[in-house]
């Protein structure tokens, strides 16, 4: 079992007390028996309103991910890894970092659209649906362009912002299990024709959503668009979450026709037989 998203406390939406070291990551991977971890903390390249995240310390990730490929080598893989969000808002400053830093993995994300904050920092009981249309036509929009950009090796929990929707009852407006396909389709297109990785995404399913980002239907399209290249992470903040439901995400995948899985090393993929 591979875990190819999760956070350390180095990521700025992280409780600096609860949060695990990488170290507390990789201890807890071994114990639960995964074969590898992608440490993927958030890198975000700008934020148009609001600041939750502050700057990332790469220095400190890299040195902390290096000693725990050394300590952990033979019995876990460490994959040093970075979620990288909003990476069209500013590409200058994009390309200059990943010029600088050599990933293992890169995935990609969209959390805050130009113009307005983070999804799940937005005040929705004072914004008007036709603004909260206008930001998910935004969104839709944004991961096509960084699909376009390209730079990446997955693209991450597509649908996002349906979860904060549906916790503040919104989710009418989107009406995703019905558009869905539509929404994605040129999305998912352009990734398997430039051979970037879909993510599926578990942290819905083991918090407060029901379904994983993306939900199985659009799974279930993405294959028959031709899409074989999955990643499967639980988005975990915590130790304690590593993992949760990907087990569950693996059989749904079979079930749906999928032979493998994948995880990344020196930016190519690794597949994995399910």
């Amino acid at each position: 079992m591979h875990e190819t998203h999760c956070h350390s406390r180095y990521s700025g939406d992280v409780d600096k007390q609860k949060g695990g070291t990488i170290d507390d990551l990789c201890r807890q991977a071994v114990n639960i028996g995964l074969e590898s971890i992608a440490v993927t903390d958030h890198l975000e390249i700008q934020q148009i309103m609001g600041n939750i995240f502050p700057p990332l310390d790469n220095e400190g990730i890299f040195k902390d991910i290096t000693k725990a490929k050394e300590k952990y080598k033979g019995v876990l893989e460490v994959v040093y890894g970075v979620e990288l969000a909003q990476a069209c808002h500013d590409l200058e400053k994009t390309d200059n970092i990943l010029a600088k830093y050599k990933y293992d993995y890169i995935i990609g994300s969209v959390h805050a659209v130009r113009g307005f904050p983070d999804f799940s920092d937005m005040e929705y009981s004072a914004v008007p649906d036709r603004i909260l249309k206008h930001a998910w036509e935004l969104y839709v929009s944004e991961l096509e362009e960084l699909a376009d950009w390209g730079n990446i090796d997955t693209l991450a929990h597509i649908t996002y912002p349906y979860r904060y929707f549906k916790r503040h009852g919104r989710e009418n407006l989107i009406n995703l299990f019905e558009k869905g396909r539509k929404y994605f389709e040129p999305i998912l297109r352009k990734i398997i024709k430039k051979g970037i990785a879909l993510e599926v995404n578990t942290s819905g399913l083991w918090q407060d959503t029901g379904i994983s980002f993306p939900h199985n239907d659009l799974i279930m399209f993405y294959k028959e668009l031709g899409g074989k290249m999955v990643t499967v992470g639980s988005d975990a903040h915590y130790p304690g979450d590593l993992a949760k439901c990907i087990p569950q995400t693996y059989s749904v995948l079979k079930d749906l026709g999928f032979e493998t899985v994948i995880t990344f090393r020196e930016r190519k993929p690794v597949f994995h037989k399910l």
